[in-house]
């Protein structure tokens, strides 16, 4: 009999896995360098990445090949302010690309963050994060250029379309990875082994927020809490937000992920994403 056994891998390192296997190394230069020099805007390749000059501040951008996973990364100020931080960590909960996040533990500094899974470049998706990022740093002229370069839908019909086309491609990718759903609220439930993660399309049909609610009892005055809930958010493709329900504050564990070209990578990445944090979340809190 061994002495030591393994440690089984959690659902959300099973995911990753699998999809890591079905998506070969690559990088994105020539992809990256052609899609800011479409945007007319400065991007210079540097050792660890890009950065692209955005008015407000950079835009630090990197391919992490061993993740397949393209992330971004802009500097904004910080708070300690109660409300503020708690409107920061509900916005966490929209479905977009970009969320919130406090890295570097030492020295703390507020950023605008995301990260694309990626098996082969998306355009459109990359496009959405920095129209999303441009428009948090108000460069309102990139954020319209990306919105017409990635061909936007416009009005509420070609919305329609892409809603459909997003709803049928997740229900696929669950598929593909091997979860099964059924219909919840504005979306599909996902049975997991913590649960339900929540897959919700957003309606435009350009992204799929995944969500999944955790134990909090914490409130929205405690600043430590709050401030530690956006660092917890810096380490992968999720975040942690919260939102007013009936009961009280909820905590959430969410990953959103690009929706026009979705792929069961993708799909699987955001379950993936979701259930590492929510383990995390248990185990920091000792909840596990």
């Amino acid at each position: 009999m061994a002495l030591f056994r393994k440690k089984p891998k959690s659902q959300g390192e099973r995911l990753g896995a699998w999809r890591i296997d079905a998506i070969p190394s690559r990088d994105f230069d020539r992809e990256i360098e052609a899609l800011f020099a479409e945007l007319d805007v400065p991007a210079e390749r540097e050792r660890q990445g890009w950065q692209v000059a955005i008015s407000g501040g950079p835009l630090l951008l990197n391919w992490l090949d061993e993740d397949r996973v393209l992330t971004g990364l802009a500097f904004l100020d910080d708070t300690r302010d109660a409300r503020e931080l708690t409107d920061l960590l509900r916005r966490n909960l929209d479905p977009r690309l970009v969320w919130y996040a406090l890295g570097d533990a030492e020295e703390p500094s507020l950023a605008a963050r995301f990260m694309l899974p990626f098996d082969a470049f998306d355009r459109g998706g990359a496009l959405l994060a920095v129209e999303t990022t441009a428009a948090l740093l108000g460069d309102d002229a990139v954020a319209a250029r990306a919105r017409e370069q990635r061909d936007a839908p416009a009005g509420e019909m070609e919305e329609q379309e892409a809603d459909a086309h997003t709803r049928e491609a997740l229900a696929a990718g669950l598929e593909a990875a091997g979860l099964s759903a059924t219909q919840g609220d504005g979306g599909l439930a996902v049975a997991v082994e913590r649960g339900v993660v929540h897959a919700i399309p957003r309606d435009t049909g350009e992204s799929v927020l995944f969500m999944h609610e955790l134990e909090y009892g914490e409130g929205t005055e405690h600043v430590p809490m709050l401030r530690w809930m956006l660092e917890t958010s810096d380490w992968c493709g999720a975040r942690l937000g919260l939102a007013p329900l009936p009961g009280g504050e909820g905590a959430f564990a969410a990953c959103a992920v690009p929706a026009a070209d979705l792929r069961p990578q993708a799909v699987a990445w955001g379950v993936e994403q979701v259930l590492r944090l929510a383990d995390v979340y248990d185990e920091k809190t000792g909840r596990a």
